[in-house]
């Protein structure tokens, strides 16, 4: 028997056509939901919905909406009308048939918003008939903006910003966030989940397409460091020594990775065995991955890609003609970890650190641990661990789905 599809729906005040950082998270979270294998649905006034995701539009849901605007101005000023109960009635009769098929309704904003509070105040009414559907997905809070304090006032509806509603599971984007929900809300920190917002690193590195795969295919997101050794497999650039070096590295509790992207030799038959030699230290060590031994390709344009994606650049060869490595991952600013030789030297003076030709796989640890002892370097790796890709597999899509996280 096929399983039913997840029936999900995303409500917030505008789809994620509109520029807008809610509306690209919650667009975010819709295209995954959809990879899932949910049928998903956004609710809005305004905008598109990603391809592939069904888009409701309700006018009143739009917080410019024309009804909306002037009851706004209404409650702004304390003054709760007859046109807002009436708009009120208006939303329930529109989404009680949407919200009544769904299995998860996430709400963006809106249960801690007072843009449209008619809007919270219907989702309020509505959760009240399915409770553990709805989750309040908080991104702000406006009772605890001061920017916002001439238009708080005492009662409902604005209080309905202001506190829990049986039923609803809170969500906050960080932890700031679920400190200050608990506090206002009156809920137990532990009951508020955090689940971050992620970044489409592909996108802000301008990856290729290819480096784009490799980078998920080798799951390179989750490196602490990510380091990069863009050289042929000969042996004088001493690849074991950067292998040994990771693998340093993880021992001290580093989640490091290793990317060599450049294949044999052609001119010496000797560096068959090498590459042999490599292959099976490679596999003694996680996270060490050789291109050429993968079947992975590295034209040019995939080496600028880990450049971009790496934390440092790990040359450690025992004679060197020029260098070009260091010039391009000065391009990319790169903290660079290299051999103490003339032609190196020469290259980047003070601007490297240097290790012996001779170094052990240690004393490389050492170098690289001290050239990313900086917080730029630390905090570029935490980073990259909150790629969209892993939030949403990891938390967003448990959380919605199943209920989990």
């Amino acid at each position: 028997m096929t399983r039913r599809r997840r029936r999900v729906v995303l409500v917030h005040y505008t789809a994620p056509s509109i520029l807008g950082g809610v509306e690209q998270v919650m667009g975010a979270h819709a295209t995954a939901l959809l990879e899932a294998g949910a049928d998903v649905t956004i609710v809005a006034g305004r905008g598109r919905a990603p391809r592939g995701v069904r888009m409701t539009r309700i006018g009143e849901v739009d917080s410019r909406n024309k009804r909306v605007l002037r009851d706004f101005r209404s409650l702004a000023q304390g003054e709760r009308t007859k046109a807002h109960d009436a708009l009120v009635e208006r939303l329930v009769r529109k989404l009680r048939p949407i919200v009544a098929k769904a299995d998860r309704v996430v709400v963006h904003n809106v249960l801690t918003m007072h843009k449209d509070l008619a809007l919270t105040e219907a989702l309020v009414r509505l959760a009240r008939d399915r409770p553990g559907v709805v989750i309040a997905w908080t991104h702000d809070l406006a009772w605890s903006d001061p920017q916002y304090a001439n238009e708080r006032h005492p009662g409902d509806p604005w209080g309905l910003i202001a506190r829990a509603h049986p039923g609803i599971r809170y969500v906050a984007v960080s932890d700031e966030r679920a400190d200050q929900l608990a506090a206002l809300a009156g809920l137990r920190r532990e009951g508020v989940a955090v689940v971050p917002n992620g970044v489409d690193i592909a996108a802000a590195l301008g990856l290729s397409s290819a480096g784009a795969r490799i980078a998920e295919r080798l799951d390179l997101y989750r490196a602490d460091p990510l380091l990069v050794l863009p050289a042929r497999l000969t042996r004088r650039k001493r690849i074991e020594a950067a292998i040994a070096a990771t693998a340093a590295l993880r021992g001290r509790g580093h989640a490091a990775m290793l990317v060599v992207t450049g294949p044999p030799g052609p001119h010496n038959p000797a560096n068959a065995g090498y590459l042999a030699e490599l292959s099976a230290l490679a596999k003694q060590v996680e996270g060490v991955h050789l291109f050429h031994e993968l079947g992975l390709r590295a034209p040019y344009r995939v080496i600028a890609d880990m450049y971009a994606l790496a934390d440092a650049l790990v040359l450690p060869s025992q004679s060197e003609g020029f260098g070009i490595p260091l010039l391009e991952a000065a391009l990319h600013r790169l903290p660079i970890v290299c051999s103490d030789l003339a032609t190196l030297r020469a290259l980047a003076g003070d601007a490297a650190t240097y290790v012996p030709p001779d170094a052990s796989g240690e004393v490389i640890a050492d170098a690289i641990e001290r050239s990313l002892g900086e917080p730029g370097p630390r905090f570029r790796a935490r980073v990259r661990a909150m790629a969209w890709s892993r939030v949403l597999k990891e938390r967003v899509v448990p959380l919605v789905l199943e209920g989990t996280a």
